[in-house]
């Protein structure tokens, strides 16, 4: 009873605390002079701003990101670079027609060959002083021209649907009701000294490994706090800090093969990382780890079961299934041409869409996948996808993708589909993203175990050994985006995807480190090739490039940064995939020593 009753007594002071901190957030936003300007424009656009007869807008949003950045990079205990930085970007989105048929999803040969500034034209630079009359003229310069484009945009989409339909009956845009939600700007969990400190700490490690050609150690971070609202009533804003550090070296084999390994970290700042002592104990690992990969043995090809062990399991799973968990639609334009080449290119950029998969079977019928933007951490690990509202101010909820196996649904904005109709909540930057996604199992199967079915399974093919990989690297969504693009300038070639720590597994428990291995021809299809998951997670945090269709649904997005995504998986181990030596032509080891070697 007296447990009872603390309980509900800790809980009425928890809800009351939470009620002061919102009723402060709210008074914060009233008297907010960048608010206020942004909304008294906004009024005025929507009550004023008509070109001749021609449509009025029908939707408005504007959007402002305060960017408060710090930099830091070092290598060799020396400092590289030092960059405090503040920015503030604005963003003006203005639908013209209705929610059946706008000027968005549109896009005309002419506007995509002006390149990257046409299509970016609805963001902007904004004065950094909190200036009442600066910021309103700023937002009334970009709405002037985002509504006359809207209207050229709409004029040509109209022309062009009386030659071809395109997307049958699917709306532009969905209604949504107001939402209002106010959070205070959080105070900066990252000082420049400390970050300098342990920037230093960290890359000093390498100085006593001259086989290392190149390391650095750099530390990011970035607080966005964004102010938005919209014609529909709905408002918001928001603090998002976020701390990413990279260790990162490289070096080449004798004949010239690529070696290089990274740790990378986020957090909202630096408390969330680990220890400075389990830091420099993880760079040592991975020092001597790629000193060892310089004379290691390699593979021409292996093909047979693999397994993905710890965090290379939510690594290879957000690089290669996640991708394709979006629903994004493909722009229509006045040229049939520019049509086929954008479908092409949106295949090869990040992989197919499970848009036409929805009720079929995608993965094994034990495993199932949701994204839950409202949760913080797991088993004590931050997790970096969450937020209580999304880019078009909308709710966020959990939501079930993957059903034993069977594609329940797609995450998507408002932006409709023909595989999903209305928003879940998932608009991150240019369009829809995953959050925090969870990989659960039945019947997972012990990690010793896993390791016996692996070297079963091998055995089974005629191998002694069994694959285990260990970390992924060589790119998550990001640098496997840039890898592709090079690849189309080159006219194709098949694309792999590089393994950082691979080892070969023996019966009697040995392991040999492998090197410059690739995985041939990965794709979403080979993780209905499952055969079974550990019984414990591991957390994968990376930034996350969303589809490449979604920055032409309408091009307003505010200088927001890449989504960063969080994925909880298991290990995971595969029936059967095809492992291949990195191919080259490399470029040849440096002909002397390096002056760190000399005494």
């Amino acid at each position: 009873m007296i447990r009872g009753a603390a309980l509900r007594m800790s809980t009425k002071i928890a809800v009351a605390l939470g009620s002061v901190v919102l009723a402060g957030a709210l008074a914060q936003a009233q008297d907010d002079v960048l608010m206020r300007a942004m909304k008294d424009e906004l009024a005025r656009t929507m009550s004023q701003i008509q070109l001749q007869k021609l449509d009025k807008p029908y939707f408005v949003a504007y959007r402002m990101d305060d960017i408060d950045q710090r930099q830091v990079s070092a290598t060799l205990g020396s400092m590289t670079q030092v960059q405090p930085a503040r920015v503030r970007f604005i963003g003006v989105e203005v639908r013209v027609g209705d929610y059946a048929v706008d000027n968005s999803n549109y896009i005309s040969a002419r506007t995509f060959a002006g390149g990257m500034p046409g299509m970016l034209s609805s963001v902007r630079q904004a004065p950094l002083d909190d200036n009442y009359q600066q910021i309103r003229r700023a937002f009334w310069l970009a709405t002037d021209v985002q509504y006359k484009k809207a209207l050229e945009d709409l004029s040509a989409k109209r022309a062009a649907l009386t030659t071809h339909s395109h997307n049958g009956s699917v709306a532009d845009f969905t209604k949504e009701p107001p939402l209002t939600k106010f959070q205070a700007a959080e105070t900066p969990n990252a000082g420049k000294q400390q970050m300098e400190k342990l920037a230093r700490d960290i890359s000093v490690l390498f100085k006593s490994t001259p086989q290392i050609y190149n390391s650095s150690v750099e530390i990011q971070y970035r607080d966005y706090y964004t102010r938005y609202i919209n014609s529909d009533g709905s408002s918001f804003t928001r603090s998002q800090p976020v701390l990413k550090l990279t260790i990162s070296a490289d070096t080449q084999a004798d004949d010239g093969t690529p070696i290089s390994d990274s740790i990378e970290l986020f957090g909202h700042g630096l408390t969330d990382l680990p220890s400075e002592e389990d830091l420099l104990a993880r760079t040592r690992a991975m020092r001597d780890r790629i000193l060892k990969l310089r004379s290691a043995a390699s593979l021409e090809r292996y093909n047979g079961p693999v397994l993905f062990e710890g965090e290379a399991a939510p690594e290879i799973f957000s690089d290669q299934f996640a991708t394709g968990l979006m629903a994004v639609r493909s722009p229509m334009s006045d040229d049939s041409r520019f049509e086929m080449f954008f479908e092409q290119m949106m295949s090869q950029l990040g992989g197919s869409s499970f848009a036409d998969k929805i009720g079929g079977r995608v993965l094994p019928e034990f495993l199932s996948v949701s994204d839950n933007p409202l949760v913080g951490e797991y088993h004590g690990a931050v997790l970096l996808g969450g937020s209580s509202i999304d880019d078009d101010a909308v709710s966020t909820r959990e939501t079930k993708l993957v059903d034993h196996g069977i594609l329940k649904t797609l995450l998507a904005t408002r932006v409709p589909t023909k595989a999903v109709s209305s928003s879940t909540g998932s608009r991150r930057g240019w369009g829809p993203a995953p959050s925090n996604l969870f990989v659960t199992a039945e019947k997972p199967v012990a990690n010793a175990d896993l390791r016996k079915e692996l070297l079963r399974r091998a055995k089974e093919r005629g191998l002694d050994y069994g694959i285990v990989v260990r970390h992924v690297g060589g790119g998550g969504s990001s640098t496997s985006l840039i890898r592709t693009a090079a690849r189309m300038a080159q006219g194709g070639g098949d694309q792999g995807t590089s393994l950082a720590e691979v080892y070969k597994v023996y019966g009697d428990g040995r392991e040999e480190l492998v090197q410059g291995l690739e995985i041939s021809d990965m794709n979403s299809v080979q993780f209905k090739d499952i055969v079974a998951v550990g019984d414990s997670s591991s957390v994968h945090t990376e930034e996350f490039i969303p589809r490449v269709g979604a920055m032409f649904s309408m091009g307003m997005s505010a200088f927001s940064d890449v989504p960063i995504v969080s994925c909880v998986a298991p290990s995971m181990l595969f029936e059967e995939l095809s492992l291949v030596k990195s191919q080259g032509p490399f470029p040849n080891p440096p002909v002397g020593p390096s002056p760190l070697a000399q005494k």
